[in-house]
């Protein structure tokens, strides 16, 4: 009897030590389901798809870099009321494409002018100011915690930065730079995040200018902008028309929407579609990405009218 209930135990204990305690407690992780996204369709506006941002209103603003890459002929910011998507111009700019924009935290409005090589500092009416010609090509923009602006260049594959009141310096220099696009200031590191127009690398920028490739999103041929929430990187792979979720790491790259088709549909995240999303912005509450696609005109050329999409968490 001895011998069998001895048996018993030194099974019971190999099974323990062979599966591991820590088998027989629920991961957390394991008990929070993913985030599942819808998509819709807020409004068409008579635009080419630009720069998107978000006011701490949750009023949205849309800049309209022109008609096509073709023919930059964009000059219109409208302004956008995110509960009904009725819009107006809210400022009117140069007719030679409008890109990248960012508020800053006193609600005034920095918008990069790609043509004209000029960036716009516009107050909360509208009113604009000529902030800087230091940057070529200038496309996105973002602000620090200390309201210092970085400006890419598509051009130069540079990084300006610029105090507040306009003195600039160089920042970042890299030929990983490829048409860099879109830029994200991330408070959690203190590092800014690039995505490039002309191929589908996500780049991190250390506080001390250092350049290095942090993801690349497969199969993307090129992505469009990059913005960032709660210590997580959310960007556009334009030429996928898809929306990606990168963790500061590099080491988590994942799909949140687009289906992969060249058209825009409403649904479900994963199994809708996205036309040539180029940038995007989270409402206040985190609860919505906003982003602005080309609309189904049926030229593919065009990067006009352009719709905004709603990106919601379940």
């Amino acid at each position: 009897m001895i011998k069998i209930v001895y048996t018993l135990l030194l099974i019971a204990s190999i099974s323990l030590y062979s599966c591991g305690f820590d088998d027989y407690i629920p991961s957390d992780d394991d008990s929070i389901p993913p985030i599942k996204y819808t998509l819709s369709t807020l409004v068409t506006l008579p635009i080419g798809t630009g720069g998107l941002d978000v006011d701490a209103d949750g009023n949205i603003y849309a800049a309209d870099f022109g008609v096509g890459l073709a023919n930059i002929n964009g000059s219109d910011i409208f302004r956008i009321n995110p509960e009904n998507g009725n819009s107006e111009v809210f400022a009117s700019l140069e007719p030679s494409g409008l890109t990248g924009n960012h508020f800053d935290a006193m609600g005034n409005l920095y918008q990069s002018n790609f043509g004209s090589s000029k960036v716009f500092k516009l107050d909360p009416d509208g009113n604009p100011e000529l902030f800087t010609e230091a940057v070529a090509l200038p496309t996105g923009i973002t602000i620090d915690n200390a309201g210092n602006i970085y400006i890419l260049s598509c051009q130069n594959g540079t990084i300006t930065k610029l105090t507040p009141n306009g003195d600039s310096s160089l920042f970042a220099s890299s030929s990983d730079f490829a048409c860099a696009n879109g830029i994200t200031w991330v408070k959690e590191t203190g590092n800014l995040y690039v995505v490039n127009f002309s191929d589908g690398n996500v780049l991190q920028v250390t506080s001390a200018g250092d350049v290095s490739i942090l993801a690349a999103i497969p199969n993307s041929t090129g992505n469009a902008h990059i913005t960032s929430f709660e210590g997580e990187l959310y960007l556009t792979a334009a030429s996928l028309g898809q929306i990606y979720k990168v963790s500061l790491d590099g080491e988590s790259v994942e799909l949140i929407a687009g289906n992969g088709s060249a058209t825009n549909t409403d649904g479900d995240a994963k199994t809708s579609g996205l036309r040539t999303p180029n940038d995007l912005a989270f409402s206040p509450d985190g609860e919505k990405i906003y982003i602005n696609c080309v609309a189904d005109s049926g030229n593919p050329n065009e990067l006009s009218p352009t719709v905004i999409r709603v990106l919601e968490r379940d």
